[in-house]
């Protein structure tokens, strides 16, 4: 290996001929592998960067989500206090009701009384 050789176009070479041609397509191999290993790279960079914003995507969907969920357990719970309030009145109502129907009963029966009185007298 210690030679020195001269190619076809008179060149100085340390290598023979024959390595030289394997290492010169070892070198285009390897520059088209480089090629490929970057385009890669683009690619993966690409699908990292589409994924990052659908991720975001997601994040922001899931924080509206949870603020329609709990925006939803809030109304549910509005709705609650709601009706209890709405049953109360109905209950007061009911009970002035009662007492009202049971003072036009009694108003009622002092009118049958003061008739039956009244026609005690006219009848005499």
């Amino acid at each position: 290996m210690d030679k020195v050789i001269f190619d076809e176009f008179s060149k100085i070479r340390i290598l023979e001929p024959q390595s030289y041609d394997e290492s010169e397509k070892l070198k285009e191999q390897c520059q088209d592998f480089i090629t490929k290993i970057n385009d890669f790279s683009s690619i993966v960079s690409f699908f990292l960067d589409m994924i990052n914003e659908k991720s975001q995507q997601v994040e922001k969907e899931k924080l509206l989500t949870i603020g329609l969920r709990i925006k939803v357990e809030n109304q549910q719970e509005q709705r609650k206090v709601k009706l209890n309030r709405l049953l109360f009145h109905i209950g007061q109502r009911q009970a002035e009701l009662d007492r009202l129907i049971a003072y036009t009963e009694s108003l009622e029966k002092v009118k049958r009384e003061q008739l039956l009185f009244i026609d005690s007298f006219g009848s005499k």
